[in-house]
């Protein structure tokens, strides 16, 4: 019996996760060209006003180019806030689903960043084999850890949106408050800079930023070719799937009374 309905939830994500995805992406063309076009059109406009109007040049960039340097981590935060911002009003965009058929609700934000997830890393894969024809040096031998990475940074929006998508069920002004903070998390993280450009105690504490730690590690994997102590920091490998845990918990904990205040 219960193994039925294990399988029965498998089955539902997936149709969830291939739902959002038509939805989203496929449903026109429209939609699917966008999820190309709005991350290359920010990167350009990025590359073009730091690399050509204030002559940006990264201290710690080995010669790579600074389109390159902001491309292998531009796409996964891109990934990271879009599937954070979707699926954190997820519970109360499908609160007719959720008041008249029985299933556990954490698979509909679940699905949610998956959907994104799926869509944006093979956006990833194109913007580096791009990358990789136009000059620049790829280290393809790392890409099944960079892959790894991916998922965890997966699971780490997953867990954020456990928590968020519940609680904007109650507190609807939260759908105000993040898309703010989630730009002002992209202006913090390390993306369009450098972590050594910064003074001594601004990059000490950037380091308690998890996506500085993420948007390293994607650069040192991909552009660098490095595999350092770093990449095996128990911080991100242990906590992340215990911040998913709590929040799975949290989650269960508020579900029972969503559809009071749907």
């Amino acid at each position: 019996m219960l193994k039925t309905a294990r399988r029965s939830h498998q089955g539902f994500f997936k149709q969830l996760v291939l739902r959002q995805i038509r939805q989203d992406y496929l449903q026109n063309l429209t939609g699917f060209a966008w999820l190309f076009l709005q991350p290359m059109m920010l990167l350009a406009v990025y590359a073009f006003v730091f690399s050509t109007i204030f002559k940006a040049r990264i201290p710690d960039s080995g010669g790579v180019g600074f389109a390159a340097y902001l491309a292998i981590a531009f796409w996964p935060w891109t990934a990271f806030a879009e599937a954070v911002l979707k699926a954190s009003g997820s519970i109360s965009a499908h609160a007719g689903l959720v008041s008249k058929v029985a299933f556990p609700r954490e698979l509909i934000p679940l699905a949610t960043v998956t959907a994104t997830f799926i869509m944006h890393g093979a956006g990833f894969l194109a913007v580096i084999l791009v990358l990789a024809l136009t000059g620049t040096p790829i280290h393809w031998w790392l890409l099944p850890i960079a892959a790894l990475l991916f998922l965890l940074l997966w699971l780490f929006a997953s867990a954020i949106t456990l928590f968020t998508s519940s609680l904007q069920v109650f507190v609807r002004d939260l759908a105000q408050i993040l898309p703010p903070l989630m730009t002002l998390w992209f202006f913090i993280t390390p993306i369009l800079y450098s972590v050594a450009m910064l003074p001594p105690r601004m990059a000490a504490a950037m380091q308690w930023n998890p996506m500085t730690w993420f948007t390293v590690q994607f650069r040192d994997l991909l552009l660098y070719g490095k595999l350092d102590v770093a990449l095996l920091n128990p911080l991100a490998w242990l906590a992340i799937p215990l911040f998913a845990y709590a929040g799975l918990r949290w989650f269960r904990r508020f579900s029972g009374h969503f559809e009071d205040f749907l």
